[in-house]
């Protein structure tokens, strides 16, 4: 079992350049969603969920299959939410970026495999689901006119007045300045619980759940809202 501390230091976690596809809680050689018996969603991963060691996490049953297609997303990049995840990470969230090319996992989810997803998310709470209107382009489907993502509903952290990416994944035509986690968590160590090392300001979040939420509050403060022409929320009544 991995350790807490490495854990949150070591999101968003690794995960192949390419396809995969997620089978016995690993990766394996891709299959397309097409050769599945189910219909599948294309759910864009541009965090955590790019990788097999987060889906093994999510879908740890014995038996679980899920196409993760590699592709790339435009006007769009990925960012620090602005919150802290209950493992104490510093999660992702997207942020409207002109001219910018992301590389993302999609990850073809079954209808019986969304409430899972949903689930880990926080629908509701910490992210919206929703349709994201722009060319997402696949590495074997090619261009898709439409993709399904969630984005944090408290926006990206900003406190210098922008977003600020993560440097684990690199975006074409980036403009705002990249920070890895570690210095992420001595970002809001310092700023936050004053002489405070990172390890202490994760392990202090980690142990209580109330820190944590005023942690997250103090951030929220300092938000940049998420905004997009093409990106419409979905309710439990909207049709996939």
């Amino acid at each position: 079992m991995i350790d807490p501390i490495e854990r949150a230091f070591t999101y968003p976690y690794a995960a192949p350049d390419g396809s995969y596809l997620f089978a016995n809680g690993r990766a394996e050689e891709y299959r397309p969603p097409s050769a599945m018996p189910e219909r599948r969603f294309p759910i864009v991963g541009y965090g955590s969920n790019r990788a097999p060691a987060q889906l093994a996490r999510k879908f740890p049953e014995v038996g679980q299959q899920i196409p993760v297609e590699a592709a790339w997303i435009e006007g769009i990049d990925v960012v620090y939410a602005a919150r802290l995840a209950g493992y104490g990470s510093i999660p992702a969230t997207i942020a409207f970026c002109p001219g910018c090319r992301l590389p993302v996992k999609i990850s073809w989810l079954s209808a019986a495999q969304l409430p899972a997803m949903h689930r880990s998310e926080g629908i509701g709470v910490a992210y919206d689901f929703g349709v994201l209107e722009v060319p997402v382009y696949g590495e074997h489907s090619g261009l898709l006119p439409r993709a399904l993502v969630y984005v944090n509903r408290t926006g990206a952290y900003a406190p210098g007045g922008e977003p600020l990416a993560l440097s684990e994944i690199a975006s074409e035509g980036r403009r705002w300045q990249s920070v890895g986690q570690w210095s992420m968590q001595a970002l809001l160590a310092q700023a936050l619980l004053p002489g405070g090392s990172p390890q202490g300001f994760i392990e202090a979040n980690i142990a209580s759940r109330d820190l944590r939420l005023a942690h997250s509050a103090r951030m929220a403060a300092l938000a940049v809202a998420w905004h997009h022409p093409a990106f419409r929320v979905l309710s439990s009544k909207d049709k996939l």
